[in-house]
């Protein structure tokens, strides 16, 4: 399987690195995820997908954000995205969709997509069929409005509805006409992520535009485009919007709720906690990445990474430690060092003003200072190291540590 895994740099501006100066770039910056107004549900207010364990697979996340950021209409979300894959696949790439009168179980190419939750919860609701959209989350979650159960249409049979595939579960004839070269290589692969997530996306943007010229269908843009991405745009003219929770195509309508349920638990606070009690140091975005390369640096590469922060910005632990350095660090001006239970070290420099005493205990979160420009700095940021000892020379890289604990900058 070919997963596309990039970072374009853009710059932001000047920021300084603890023994000189260099020029901040962003390495994945903040995006904006707010739902829009008329989808019936609260808003996330952060602006991070949940990654790793807790919520959308690391390897992922770009993608998602990237395809969403594609569509001109903003109510296609990141999470929106992360939760319709959780409900299509549970973000398994090679899942296929089983027919109705198919076998409960094949050991060969047949996946059940559905996580062992959600097979539990679809027992409660009776036990409906995986590939399509039970609803584990039940009906009756937020932007359920309009959506109320009434006259039946005519039954389509589900054992007519393709066999779908992939993590984004597109059936051969959707992907012959959404399907993408996401990473440019020269195939259009429903069993790659880099493929199948821009190509979600891009079905998923054109059915919002054919949505919002229907106003007077049931349900808001974003629930017809769900519908439209689970049974066809025909379907949803034939039941007049979303499908109703009794009668013909019900599955449709328990998807429909389980994704406007779920898609606010796809994202988390930027520099709040994620899981485990870690977070973020700071709210702000990456500026100069680890180990870039500059005469400005005295050993050629800069050992940690900078956020862009003014001073005054509240600056906390990452997780749980015991602070073993706390006041002047030289070049670092003022500094917090923190060693954590799995051996490792976190610093923070240039602070303004510290917080933090040595022996201290702290939690994810503490508050440990505030930013600032202290030491050799000309301008205001946090500079952020992991450690494998407490001293200067022992740095590893920051970010993949930082998102082994669910965290991304």
């Amino acid at each position: 399987m070919r997963i596309a895994r990039w970072m374009v740099p853009v710059v932001v501006g000047v920021v300084v690195t603890p023994v000189s100066i260099g020029l901040g770039t962003v390495l994945l910056g903040t995006f904006d995820d707010s739902e829009a107004a008329d989808a019936g549900v609260t808003a996330p207010t952060g602006t991070a997908l949940k990654a790793g364990d807790v919520g959308v697979p690391v390897v992922y996340a770009k993608l998602i954000r990237d395809a969403a950021a594609d569509c001109d209409d903003k109510s296609l979300t990141a999470p929106v995205l992360a939760a319709q894959l959780k409900r299509e696949s549970n973000f398994n790439a090679r899942a296929r969709s089983i027919a109705a009168d198919g076998p409960a179980f094949d050991e060969g190419s047949l996946t059940d997509p559905r996580s062992e939750e959600q097979r539990a919860e679809d027992a409660k609701a009776g036990g409906k069929p995986a590939g399509e959209g039970s609803g584990a989350e039940g009906a009756d979650g937020p932007g359920s409005e309009g959506l109320s159960s009434g006259e039946e249409l005519p039954d389509v049979s589900r054992a007519e509805r393709p066999v779908t595939r992939g993590i984004a579960q597109f059936s051969d004839a959707d992907w012959a006409a959404e399907g993408v070269d996401g990473n440019n290589d020269g195939v259009r692969d429903v069993l790659d992520p880099a493929d199948a997530i821009p190509s979600q996306g891009r079905k998923m943007c054109r059915l919002l535009r054919t949505a919002g010229k229907h106003p007077g269908y049931r349900g808001t843009p974003l629930e017809l485009a769900l519908s439209g991405y689970r049974l066809g745009w025909k379907a949803v003219e034939r039941h007049g919007g979303v499908p109703r929770a009794s009668g013909a195509d019900a599955d449709t309508y328990d998807y429909v709720q389980a994704v406007m349920k779920s898609y606010p638990k796809m994202v988390v606070p930027a520099g709040r906690s994620v899981s485990g009690g870690w977070t973020l140091p700071v709210v702000g975005p990456a500026g100069t990445p680890y180990h870039q390369r500059g005469s400005a640096w005295s050993t050629g590469l800069h050992t940690g990474v900078d956020f862009v922060v003014p001073t005054g910005t509240q600056v906390e632990a990452i997780g749980p430690g015991e602070v073993v350095a706390a006041g002047a660090g030289g070049d670092y001006g003022n500094q917090v060092v923190i060693r954590h239970e799995d051996g490792t070290y976190s610093q923070y420099a240039h602070l303004s003003q510290v917080k933090a005493v040595v022996g201290q205990s702290v939690q994810g979160g503490t508050l440990i200072g505030w930013s600032g420009d202290t030491g050799n700095a000309t301008g205001p940021h946090l500079h952020f190291e992991m450690r494998t000892g407490p001293a200067f020379g022992s740095d590893i890289p920051p970010v993949p540590y930082l998102r082994a604990k669910g965290l991304i900058l």
